[in-house]
């Protein structure tokens, strides 16, 4: 289908902001080096499920949403050195704040959890608030016409998304800063499976897995992260949350509960629900029937839709995805 000329010029304007350069770090020291493309989910355990440097995934990129949004969402593959990278750490702190879960094995110790959160929320704030630069850009205060309101929706719920996942970041910077990890809860599943999926990402819950209303999106929302990756030669995955968000709590409480043959398949689910990277090994898509695969896509593409209201039910036990075997829920 071919593309206008006007809609791909707007959004290779609205593109630049999703690759706007800052360091959200805020401890004391200097910020030193550039920014850097710092990967959510490292590049060791991207190598860990791709085939030839690839792994398979929706491409995220706002061009290429554009794109499928005309077409038909698909997965494609993508080089580790590609997916899931964000410009928002100076090399100096990327260096310095992660070098616990990027030079050494992932244990899923409290110090650990905690820098997996706080790089998945600093990835949502920066998410947020470039769609917020985007939106803006295009208001005109003396415009009534329905674009114009349309961009004026955007920006503020993406002002409000963009203040909340601001003060989680801040809030789980101190708890670091402090070594007071305690204060972060998390629910950590291993899987007696080697990996295939890998997500990393944090979002506003509006319901659990047992069809009820966690929160409404209107008012101040929590923050749940999700992390899937490989430790140990196997799948794990946690989900992590500041402790006095109770109803972040209550979200994992209900994963928790479920019985331990629907955790893998629920995990994906949830992955391809809420979180933007998500990836596989090609092995694993491929050997997943095409209803299996349009399912998991159909999500993406409703999940990139502004129009898109999720049911209550979004969250419940549909369809075996994978049998991974739980080894140990904690």
């Amino acid at each position: 289908m071919t593309i206008p000329p006007q809609l791909w010029s707007f959004t290779e304007k609205h593109q630049c902001f999703f690759k706007f350069k800052e360091c959200l770090a805020a401890d004391q020291s200097p910020c030193g080096g550039q920014i850097v493309r710092a990967h959510i989910i490292s590049r060791s355990q991207l190598k860990q499920i791709a085939r030839d440097g690839h792994v398979v995934a929706v491409p995220t990129s706002l061009l290429a949403i554009m794109k499928m949004q005309r077409t038909e969402f698909e997965a494609k593959e993508i080089g580790v050195g590609d997916f899931s990278t964000m410009n928002c750490f100076c090399a100096a702190h990327d260096k310095a704040l992660f070098a616990p879960i990027e030079d050494a094995p992932l244990v899923c110790s409290p110090e650990q959890l905690a820098l997996l959160h706080y790089r998945a929320i600093a990835a949502e704030f920066y998410q947020r608030n470039s769609q917020l630069e985007s939106a803006a850009s295009e208001l005109d205060d003396e415009s009534k016409d329905l674009q114009n309101l349309r961009f004026v929706w955007i920006a503020m719920c993406n002002e409000q998304a963009s203040e909340e996942a601001h003060q989680a970041l801040v809030r789980t910077e101190m708890l670091i800063a402090a070594r007071r990890f305690n204060e972060l809860g998390s629910l950590v599943v291993r899987f007696d499976a080697v990996p295939a999926v890998m997500a990393a990402g944090a979002f506003r819950p509006i319901y659990d897995f047992a069809a009820r209303r966690v929160q409404r999106p209107v008012d101040f929302c929590s923050f749940v992260a999700m992390h899937l990756l490989a430790a140990d030669g196997g799948a794990v995955l946690a989900f992590t949350w500041l402790r006095r968000d109770l109803l972040a709590e209550q979200f994992v409480r209900s994963f928790a509960a479920l019985p331990r043959e629907q955790m893998a398949s629920l995990a994906v689910q949830c992955a391809f629900e809420h979180v933007e990277f998500a990836c596989m090994s090609d092995s694993w898509w491929n050997g997943l029937r095409r209803s299996m695969q349009a399912a998991l896509l159909e999500r993406v593409r409703r999940a990139n839709s502004l129009s898109y209201r999720r049911s209550p039910r979004c969250l419940c036990y549909r369809i075996r995805y994978a049998d991974w075997p739980v080894a140990e829920v904690h």
